[in-house]
């Protein structure tokens, strides 16, 4: 595989870093509106791979089909997707979007100490340790800040310490997706497996929550307008943010 330009890398991470935070505001008003985590992500999980059929069949886009093997080697993925993404949503459910960003941005210290144990990555540099390790520091000041903390201690912090845990070993998998297996359209392909394999695995988790008896009470959703039109917003960074994170995971370290 031929080294990505310093350009390609430089917008692989603003591109990733714009729709990550879009997508993090979006949920959380797209939760407040429907406060159903695991359903709203079932329906961004089915509009990415609608999209994707739509444009492949009109020629847009080239997709690789599904394989057996690959599809079993994406499993371990799968689950740790899914269980970090409704963590996630569960975390915006109970929890303020500035929780989610602290817990969020230690997990590269984490990710990079992962790829160098099983990737054979280079470890961070002791400029980049150095920064990561007050991201770190500044995140102990946050929660001994937190009102959440002062009230319920950790308790306040089980649904993001999962979530972060399930994405640090997501992504550090996800990497190893891409040095075992090769797709045709790497990106894209990539983006397929995610989300329609995700799907059956959070209607799972959408029904083990109880969220599928709830779906029917009026009370807890907005049907108004604006609270449709976050939801298809949601829908379409989600998109975008799923090709931003396989590109992205393609070409840079956790650095």
């Amino acid at each position: 595989m031929d080294e990505p330009s310093a350009r390609d890398v430089l917008f692989s991470i603003l591109f990733y870093t714009v729709c990550s935070g879009a997508m993090l505001v979006t949920n959380k008003v797209a939760i407040t509106c429907m406060p159903l985590p695991g359903m709203l992500f079932c329906i961004q999980l089915s509009a990415a791979v609608l999209y994707i059929y739509l444009f492949k069949s009109c020629g847009v886009l080239k997709v690789d089909s599904f394989q057996t093997d690959y599809v079993l080697q994406f499993m371990p993925y799968i689950v740790l997707f899914a269980l970090s993404v409704y963590c996630n949503g569960k975390t915006l459910e109970h929890s303020n979007v500035e929780t989610v960003i602290v817990f969020r941005a230690c997990s590269p210290l984490l990710v990079s100490v992962l790829d160098g144990l099983f990737l054979g990555r280079q470890l961070p540099e002791a400029r980049s340790l150095v920064a990561m390790l007050a991201i770190i520091v500044g995140a102990i000041g946050y929660v001994q800040t937190d009102s959440a903390f002062q009230l319920a201690g950790m308790k306040a912090y089980s649904w993001v310490t999962v979530y972060t845990i399930a994405i640090v070993i997501e992504m550090t998998y996800g990497k190893r997706i891409t040095q075992k297996i090769e797709f045709r359209t790497p990106v894209w392909g990539n983006v397929l497996y995610t989300n329609a394999l995700s799907l059956p695995a959070m209607l799972l988790i959408t029904a083990g929550s109880g969220e599928l008896e709830r779906i029917d009470s009026l009370q807890q959703m907005d049907a108004s307008l604006a609270g449709v039109f976050v939801v298809l917003l949601s829908c379409a960074i989600g998109i975008g943010i799923s090709w931003a994170g396989w590109n992205c995971r393609s070409k840079t370290t956790a650095t």
